[in-house]
């Protein structure tokens, strides 16, 4: 599987660098809520190859993206236009960083969000 995270280690950290808050792990091989890079309008990424995470096992030393951190405010307009938290893909609870957490408590705007990560998570 390709490295995740901000600084490609393979976990959601938080730096001060990473202005986009990448702090929520999504399993994208998932089928359910359809492709994220599309909801979201971004470029098809999701799809791609990048580094591997570990012994390189591809061809060309690339793998497919599968468990990715993505913007913890991409992830909220993710939720909103895939229909709410039964129609996402996976979210790989144990990689999710608590400042997004922190950050979606803070803003009521946020609520759905920070309710479906606690809810399939089990942290409610």
């Amino acid at each position: 599987m390709a490295l995740s995270g901000y600084t490609r280690t393979g976990y959601c950290v938080n730096i001060d660098d990473d202005a986009g808050s990448h702090h929520i792990c999504i399993d994208l091989s998932s089928t359910t809520g359809g492709n994220f890079c599309t909801v979201t309008g971004q470029s098809n990424w999701c799809s791609s190859n990048m580094a591997c995470h570990g012994e390189a096992t591809a061809y060309d030393g690339l793998c497919p993206v599968q468990d990715w951190c993505v913007c913890q405010w991409a992830f909220a307009r993710y939720l909103e236009r895939a229909g709410g938290c039964d129609h996402i893909q996976d979210i790989k609870c144990e990689a999710v960083n608590r400042q997004a957490l922190i950050a979606y408590g803070k803003n009521d705007e946020y609520r759905e969000a920070l309710e479906c990560i606690e809810r399939k998570c089990g942290l409610m």
